[in-house]
């Protein structure tokens, strides 16, 4: 795929360790991409090229921008370079890639999208797409399964829980893995990992398919538990790359 400069328009901290950074084409040229899809941005060390991907974080319709979330890692390689950037910088990328996206006229009934930390910005981006699915079938359910440690990690929450709000098919799950709650918890908040919710949600292999994105860790014991239960290999997609350095 060619490589093009990316140009930052604006960056923020949305957790006290994630930033949200907004780039657009250097070359003016429109960015199109499948939500789900990543790019891979290019740096080059004394050591040579180095490679780091991120997950597309943009939410079609809403922004134009190529919008990713990155966690800061002390001495990484993106980290260093990316928190760093100011608006007007550049920065090598190429892309998009990836599978981890919503395949047309599917049997399934429902999508069980689990994610840790960063690795729920695809998630974010598909949010116009399901919208569009729910509403054209009554029948379909979505649960939305993003593990975090603190309440303060809790990167897009907002965009999830009002989503929830206007969309009854659509359910959103936060576990905090450090987080003690309170009495005072939210209904969607929940103690211990993204994997601890699979006993609760009914798993049905002939009518569920499940995606995976975050730490890799977490993908191996969610993709060894879902084939545990009779899950196929096509019915688990995974996107398993380091993207926090």
């Amino acid at each position: 795929m060619k490589e093009y400069n990316l140009i930052l328009n604006w960056s923020k901290k949305i957790t006290p360790n994630i930033i949200h950074l907004a780039f657009v084409r250097e070359d003016g040229l429109p960015f199109l991409f499948i939500p789900g899809e990543f790019l891979t941005f290019l740096f080059d060390t004394e050591a040579g090229l180095k490679r780091r991907s991120y997950s597309i974080a943009t939410i079609p319709q809403k922004s134009s921008e190529i919008e990713i979330a990155i966690s800061y890692l002390k001495g990484g390689v993106a980290s260093e370079k990316l928190f760093h950037l100011k608006p007007g910088d550049a920065v090598k990328a190429s892309g998009p890639f990836g599978r981890l996206v919503l395949k047309p006229n599917e049997p399934f009934k429902r999508y069980i999208l689990v994610a840790t930390g960063t690795g729920v910005a695809p998630y974010r981006a598909m949010l116009p797409e399901l919208a569009e699915r729910l509403n054209k079938d009554p029948a379909l359910k979505v649960v939305l399964l993003l593990g975090v440690q603190y309440r303060a990690d809790l990167l897009y929450g907002e965009d999830f829980v009002a989503f929830a709000a206007e969309h009854p098919q659509f359910e959103f799950r936060a576990y905090f893995s450090k987080e003690e709650l309170s009495q005072d918890k939210k209904t969607y908040e929940y103690k211990g990992y993204v994997q601890t919710a699979f006993n609760e949600l009914n798993l049905n292999p002939e009518e569920d398919v499940a995606y995976l994105c975050g730490n890799p860790n977490m993908i191996d014991a969610a993709f060894a538990h879902l084939t545990d239960e009779g899950f196929s290999p096509k019915n688990v997609r995974r996107e398993k790359y380091i993207s926090s350095n």
